[in-house]
């Protein structure tokens, strides 16, 4: 009888601290140009616009992947301009990242499991050809993601995904600029969620959420579900905002990418605003 398993990947680090690094068990560095060693600051760095380090990730299957750098910037007069771009496997995952900071400190990413594929990945950091000041790196690392509180923001026209969290799909929904917020906006109009899991674990689903009141009455019921199955059935009795959260068990969850879908029921009277919606797996 043959065992299901669920493939890991271990925490591994490359540390560019001295001028030969070594490959880990997935991570290696095959490939560099306008990048390199800095004995004068005991590190690896960005060297000028357009340089790049090309990395290679080994899987055993695709999965969120946390990308940690460990860097700074390099001051000239006292002044950063070193803006990095992050592409995977010739996909745009970072545009223009600047950083400031002139002490080393970490910055963590989480590569999404659908940019990400079972055997060779690139990963390539380059500094923006635009950059006058240089981007020192002293270690990367690489780990299967956890679940940190993610929020995506819908006060906005045009909401920013987050590491883990996304809005692949709506119909029936989209932004009211009179109210400053997205809307369910008709019966059965939908929200379709992207969350990304390494592994399932319990993850608190959070609306910050309130009903259109028509009349003076809110009427909005609306239908959460998980991966197709029914999860949480909402109706706000308020036109404030509040939060609405409720923990979805790992067990309606899968390694990879989970739906998560919310519905303005056929039943509905009034709106439903939705003005943030959070994902926390601790």
């Amino acid at each position: 009888m043959s065992t299901l398993t669920i493939s890991t990947l271990k925490k591994q680090t490359i540390d560019f601290s001295v001028p030969n690094p070594s490959k880990t068990e997935n991570l290696s560095l095959p490939l560099y140009q306008g990048a390199g060693y800095r004995d004068d600051f005991d590190t690896w760095s960005l060297l000028q616009g357009g340089g790049f380090m090309d990395f290679n990730l080994s899987l055993t299957e695709a999965m969120p992947v946390a990308f940690t750098m460990n860097i700074c910037a390099a001051l000239v007069q006292g002044k950063a301009n070193c803006p990095i771009t992050i592409t995977v496997n010739g996909n745009n995952f970072v545009n223009s990242y600047s950083e400031h900071n002139a002490n080393f400190h970490n910055v963590e990413w989480t590569i999404p499991a659908n940019l990400l594929k079972q055997g060779d990945n690139e990963i390539k950091v380059t500094l923006d050809t635009s950059a006058t000041t240089q981007l020192f790196i002293k270690a990367v690392t690489v780990d299967q993601a956890i679940l940190s509180n993610q929020t995506i923001d819908f006060s906005i026209p045009n909401p920013s995904r987050t590491a883990q969290f996304s809005l692949p799909l709506y119909q029936g929904a989209g932004y009211r600029a009179d109210y400053r917020t997205w809307s369910l906006l008709v019966n059965d109009g939908f929200m379709r969620f992207q969350l990304d899991l390494s592994q399932p674990i319990d993850t608190i689903l959070t609306f910050d959420i309130c009903s259109a009141l028509v009349g003076g009455n809110a009427n909005s019921p609306s239908t959460v579900t998980v991966n197709g199955k029914a999860f949480w059935s909402l109706n706000p009795k308020s036109g404030n905002f509040s939060p609405f959260s409720k923990t979805i068990p790992a067990d309606l969850l899968s390694v990879g990418a989970n739906t998560i879908q919310i519905t303005l029921d056929n039943d509905a009277t009034g709106q439903l605003f939705i003005n943030k919606a959070s994902v926390y797996g601790g």
